[in-house]
């Protein structure tokens, strides 16, 4: 869902002469499912954008003194022979970014602690924000990185349920860079899928940061082409309406059929930056227009398209959780769809999904915006588990210890798991989620035995049921591994390396030895593993990320 939200932030009324696009079939709305939808505004919209911005006069710098006719300086001016202070200029992609660092992913005795649980997340926002980097010309800033984004940034081809929202997959194998004798266990998890005719409408808000730090780097241009895309995209039945804001919240456009996509793609053209950042402003009368544009029988979702910096009003997710939780409790989840690097809060839009039952995403080219917005993100505005979460309880005379390989940020408590009032993660049509467990037997073991049992627990938003699965746990047949196993662990090993994680550390991990496992999966045509290993080698030719300059920007 909150894919498919993001895409949409851009937009305020355009110049009166401008004509509305036609759309697919010669009408004025929205698009059809017959044949791809025409991009070519939404790109115009990005490529000039600063073109566009010259043109209607913003963002230009007087750089000289005021002078009076002839040029010469005007009686009684200020003595200006010694330079004027120069403001700090816009923050390059590595200064004032802001990233928490969810830690390590420790090793876990089984005798002390046989449980481990914890919310499912479809978040990928991670692994985009560190090809931004590779874009940038260095090796991702080892905070950035959250190894479950990584994994689930790829596909393992586990098939949706047959029967049900939820389907489990469980593989194992040998660890193929630890130890002899650890296991690498692979828990997947898929979602039915629905296709766009058989989905319910859509009630999209589109909440859009539009303060002066949107216009580094075009980042509003970029808002503009996803907002076009998402418009290009929805059924004419869905709806769209647009907040914006800078020093404070303006409603631009009100809840407009996407039949009458003209009017939306108009409104996306004077959009224009300036001003502070109020967050909670904007988020707050978000809200109010999600709720005004309410379907009850339909999907209502607000999409934050924002670089996250907060500067007035609430600026924290503490700060603006209880907004955000009311709002999911009623219905409305909150996806956030991150812009540009460089005064970048990741922290503050990755914190905002976990809590209003959404997802987050980062895009910073026109490629990643189609990819993510029009490609693969519209089924899944359709939630089909609620508040889902996993719990793996392990056999202690199986298993010595463990280590659950990211999700440091979504751990519950045991009891959590069957306490249906706690919140989750929530699971749209067609996601795919992996989680993935280093093993260390006990003693010698039989392949084939059971180490231990996954179960999947989630709430039916339809009926409000809470619904659980269970599967077993087995060691591997010695030797193998799947191969969609070998590339959920060759992910992993590369996130856990190039955030410097203990156990990448001690093992001794190189880029090149995960270069070259990663060149026979791709000799396999091992779907994915062509992205990883450019991704590998790229970062073998590039330093690591600078340390950030000092948070003197201002929007």
């Amino acid at each position: 869902m909150a894919a498919l939200l993001v895409v949409g932030l851009g937009a305020t009324a355009c110049s009166g002469d401008t004509e509305p696009p036609v759309g697919p079939g010669g009408d004025q709305g929205g698009t059809t499912t017959e044949g791809p939808a025409d991009t070519s505004r939404a790109r115009d919209f990005y490529d000039n954008y600063e073109e566009d911005r010259e043109a209607d006069g913003a963002g230009a710098m007087p750089n000289a003194a005021p002078t009076g006719a002839g040029g010469a300086m005007d009686a009684g001016a200020p003595d200006v022979s010694e330079p004027l202070p120069v403001p700090p200029g816009p923050p390059g992609p590595f200064d004032d970014n802001r990233f928490e660092d969810v830690g390590d992913a420790p090793w876990v005795e089984t005798a002390e602690a046989p449980e481990s649980t914890f919310a499912l997340d479809v978040d990928t926002g991670s692994f985009s924000v560190a090809q931004g980097f590779l874009d940038q010309g260095t090796r991702p800033d080892p905070d950035s990185i959250r190894v479950e984004e990584w994994v689930n940034a790829f596909g393992y081809g586990d098939a949706p349920p047959d029967d049900g929202a939820i389907g489990l997959t469980v593989e194992s194998g040998a660890a193929p860079r630890a130890e002899d004798g650890t296991a690498l266990v692979r828990v997947g998890v898929s979602t039915q899928e629905i296709s766009d005719e058989e989905r319910p409408p859509a009630n999209i808000t589109f909440v859009i940061d539009t303060s002066g730090s949107m216009d580094l780097q075009d980042r509003l241009g970029l808002v503009k082409a996803s907002l076009a895309l998402l418009v290009e995209s929805l059924r004419p039945d869905d709806t769209i309406s647009i907040v914006t804001y800078g020093d404070s919240a303006e409603p631009v456009l009100e809840p407009t059929s996407v039949s009458d996509a003209g009017r939306i793609l108009n409104a996306i053209e004077d959009l224009q930056p300036g001003g502070s950042t109020n967050m909670e402003s904007g988020l707050r009368m978000g809200y109010s227009q999600a709720r005004e544009g309410l379907r009850e029988d339909g999907i209502n979702v607000v999409v934050l398209a924002s670089d996250g910096v907060a500067n007035v009003g609430l600026t924290d997710a503490d700060g603006l959780t209880q907004e955000i939780t009311q709002a999911g409790e009623d219905g409305i989840h909150l996806v956030t769809v991150g812009y540009g690097m460089g005064n970048y809060n990741d922290t503050l839009m990755e914190q905002l999904a976990n809590r209003g039952d959404g997802f987050y995403s980062y895009i910073d080219t026109f490629e990643e915006a189609e990819r993510l917005f029009v490609e693969e993100l519209t089924p899944t505005l359709t939630v089909v588990a609620a508040d889902s979460k996993a719990q793996v309880v392990f056999d202690e005379e199986q298993v010595a210890r463990y280590r659950l390989i990211g999700y440091q940020n979504r751990g519950l408590e045991t009891e959590d798991f069957l306490d249906d009032t706690v919140d989750a993660g929530e699971l749209g049509a067609g996601h795919q989620v992996s989680a993935l467990y280093e093993v260390v037997p006990a003693t010698e073991v039989d392949p084939g035995s059971s180490l231990g049992t996954v179960s999947l627990r989630w709430r039916a938003p339809d009926s409000g049921v809470n619904e659980q699965l269970d599967a077993d746990i087995l060691w591997p047949e010695a030797g193998e591994s799947t191969d969609s196993l070998l590339l959920a662990g060759l992910v992993a090993d590369t996130a856990e390396l190039l955030k410097g994680n203990s156990v990448a550390t001690e093992r001794g991990l190189t880029l090149e030895d995960l270069a070259e496992q990663a060149r026979t999966l791709a000799d396999r045509d091992v779907q994915g593993a062509d992205e990883i290993l450019k991704f590998i080698q790229r970062a073998q030719e590039l330093p690591p990320a600078p340390e950030g300059g000092e948070d003197d920007w201002q929007d």
